[in-house]
């Protein structure tokens, strides 16, 4: 059975809706799916009664931001109840992504005549565009020529991950421990390198001592190195292996010549390790 436990809907920056990604999953052959929306829990509700209808066996999923030793890393939850504690963490990491957007509007405001800041706060999201309000703006007034660009602008302004106090690693991952959900690193080629296995097994180790519960080992991006280790280092310490697409719909579908599509990764549930998630899905 086929396991996908990482993309995001239009609940986040995806383009699908929760009924489309049940379906696209079903189609494609997907027995176990998860949505992973970052910093939001909102759409399980109608993901996980899509999913049963077409006979999917979902599991709750979110995508946390946080910081590690300088890094906005993503923490995976899943499995979890929506505690205050974490729902919390989520709602103040989505907080600060609004925040940079604000702040990169701010910026470019005297730069470009052609935005309003009341006409910015207005502007009507559209969810099948992907993406989230402040590129789709850009978009439409010109100052971008697609929403790639749109992204770009952050670091060049000065309003990336790393100048916001985004929630500590070890807070985020005790907080999805207490709400009975497993913490799971995202995409670890995107922090760590594989060519550098001392280093990285030392940030594994590092995270596993605050409480991270698997990680993320079958991934697009992933090299075969880093999969290899990152799968020895759960196997050894009885950590979950995951395996995640991070499909955005036709939002974010190609980075760095890279497709992140569902199907991208196709891992059996036997070559995974996802403990008692399946029997708790239904949380």
């Amino acid at each position: 059975m086929l396991a996908d436990l990482h993309f995001h809907t239009c609940f986040s920056d995806g383009t699908m809706t929760p009924e489309e990604a049940a379906r696209k999953g079903a189609a494609l052959g997907f027995g176990i799916l998860a949505a992973a929306d970052h910093n939001s829990w909102e759409g399980w509700e109608r993901f996980s009664a899509a999913c049963r209808g077409l006979g999917i066996r979902p599991i709750r999923g979110m995508e946390v931001d946080c910081t590690y030793q300088g890094w906005d890393i993503h923490i995976l939850a899943y499995g979890f109840s929506p505690t205050r504690e974490l729902t919390g963490l989520a709602l103040e990491s989505r907080r600060l992504l609004l925040q940079m957007s604000d702040d990169l509007m701010e910026r470019l405001l005297p730069l470009y005549p052609q935005l309003d800041w009341e006409e910015y706060r207005a502007w009507p999201f559209d969810p099948a565009a992907g993406g989230w309000q402040c590129i789709q703006y850009l978009l439409a007034k010109g100052v971008t020529g697609s929403l790639a660009q749109g992204m770009s602008l952050y670091p060049q302004y000065g309003c990336d991950y790393g100048q916001y106090p985004f929630p500590p690693a070890g807070e985020v991952i005790a907080a999805i421990r207490r709400a009975g959900g497993v913490p799971v690193l995202a995409h670890p080629c995107n922090w760590f390198d594989a060519e550098k296995p001392r280093e990285l097994l030392g940030h594994l180790e590092a995270l596993a001592g605050m409480g991270l519960g698997g990680v993320e080992c079958h991934y697009p991006a992933n090299t075969p190195e880093m999969t290899r280790l990152c799968r020895e280092f759960c196997l050894e310490r009885g950590l979950l292996i995951t395996a995640g697409s991070d499909d955005h719909g036709a939002f974010g579908k190609n980075h760095h010549g890279i497709a992140y599509y569902m199907g991208a990764v196709k891992v059996d549930e036997k070559d995974l390790r996802l403990g008692n998630l399946l029997p708790g899905a239904g949380k």
